[in-house]
């Protein structure tokens, strides 16, 4: 992906997504791994050596943690953060075995915490903000991690390239193949996918409002045109729902708006646990 300039660069490249001054990291432990960092919620516990897990690419670690702790879920958390654009987390996980590793590193590290023998990871939800995206397509591709993945959670972070002309902007099947069955299987109630976007324009790629609207109308649906306040100031202003798929799209076309999926990426991991309605708005 060809890097754009000013603020949303920076939020691609991983140099633009620090917590705020004043924010407190979410309590709980910190556990550094190889390929990225484990937190372990204050109060976590595994019943019978089960726990779910999310994975997240991109972002913070502070940010994400409090996120995560204030979305209610339960469970562990593992955040990779990678310098670059979606071709570094492409490369990360090009190897279905990355993840495969991720996952057996994190279940020892909580064992010799004491926490639970014999650790087995229950539901598993990938998340992502911004250039992740590259990392969560590599892992759709392989048959087995696509099974597994129980939900996905896309915080203003799904791009493609286009097919053609790249004037026409249409985007290649090829690159949202995956993407787009997964979404099929949320639609149908099989697993849940949480979708947002905003409004920024990319000139030389589809963005994510692009995309979103892409994989709607694959779907034979319509955005809903709404007028909503979520936390943080944001603005909805479209939507759509079917099984558990859910595309959210809000107001903001600049770097600031975009980082704002982040902020708040609590309401989004609080829908991939609890489903619509569960959390307001």
């Amino acid at each position: 992906m060809i890097s754009l300039c000013g603020a949303l660069c920076l939020c691609l490249s991983g140099g633009f997504v620090a917590p705020a001054a004043q924010e407190l990291p979410a309590p709980g432990v910190r556990i550094p791994l190889s390929g990225g960092h484990l937190f372990l919620p204050a109060g976590v516990s595994a019943k019978s050596g089960r726990m779910d897990l999310t994975v997240h690419l991109h972002g913070s670690s502070e940010v994400v943690e409090r996120n995560r702790v204030q979305s209610g879920g339960q469970g562990a958390l593992i955040t990779v953060a990678l310098r670059g654009l979606s071709g570094v987390y492409t490369e990360r996980f090009r190897d279905p075995g990355v993840f495969a590793r991720l996952l057996r590193e994190a279940a020892e590290a909580v064992e010799r915490r004491g926490l639970a023998e014999n650790v087995r990871w229950g539901r598993i939800t990938v998340s992502s903000f911004s250039a992740g995206f590259g990392g969560v397509r590599e892992l759709l591709k392989s048959p087995d991690l696509f099974r597994r993945i129980d939900a996905l959670v896309m915080a203003d972070s799904l791009y493609s390239g286009f097919t053609g002309d790249p004037a026409e902007r249409r985007i290649a099947p090829s690159l949202m193949r995956d993407f787009l069955a997964f979404a099929r299987e949320a639609a149908r109630g099989k697993k849940r996918f949480i979708l947002s976007y905003s409004q920024l324009h990319t000139p030389e790629y589809a963005s994510t409002g692009e995309v979103a609207r892409y994989l709607v109308a694959q779907l034979g649906g319509q955005l809903e045109p709404v007028q909503e306040l979520w936390p943080g100031g944001m603005l909805l202003i479209a939507r759509y729902r079917s099984g558990g798929l859910e595309i959210y799209g809000f107001a903001g076309d600049d770097g600031a708006a975009h980082l704002q999926h982040l902020r708040h990426l609590a309401s989004f991991l609080a829908r991939a646990t609890f489903g619509t309605g569960d959390m307001l708005p």
